[in-house]
C-alpha cells in the first residue's frame, strides 16, 4: 500500500494540486490527506480508488505471474526475451 500512496502523492505534486484542494475534491479535510500520505492512517480501499481516479490514474489487480511483463511495459524497459526469434540458420 505504501508504494501506491507514494505514487499517488507524486502524481498529486506533478499536477501541482495542494492537499487542501485534493481533500476538498474528495470530501476529506487536508489533515486526513496529510495523514494518508505520511502513512499515519490506513485509508479504505474506496478512498484510495477515489484518490487515484481524481489524479487520472487507475488501480488494477493483475495476476502475480504477469507482474514482470506489466512492470516492463510501465518502465519501457524490455527485461524479457521476445517470445519469438529468427532461427540463426534462416537469417542468412
Amino acid at each position: 500500500m505504501d508504494e501506491i500512496l507514494k505514487s499517488l502523492k507524486k502524481r498529486r505534486l506533478e499536477l501541482k494540486l495542494k492537499q487542501s484542494e485534493f481533500g476538498s475534491k474528495l470530501g476529506l479535510p487536508q489533515s486526513h490527506i496529510s495523514k494518508i500520505e505520511q502513512g499515519a492512517t490506513d485509508p479504505r480501499l474506496s478512498t484510495v480508488t477515489d484518490m487515484a481516479r481524481l489524479l487520472d490514474q487507475e488501480l488494477l489487480l493483475v495476476p502475480r505471474e504477469l507482474l514482470p511483463v506489466i512492470k516492463s511495459l510501465i518502465s519501457g524497459e524490455d527485461s524479457q526475451k521476445p517470445m519469438w526469434s529468427l532461427d540463426e540458420e534462416n537469417e542468412l
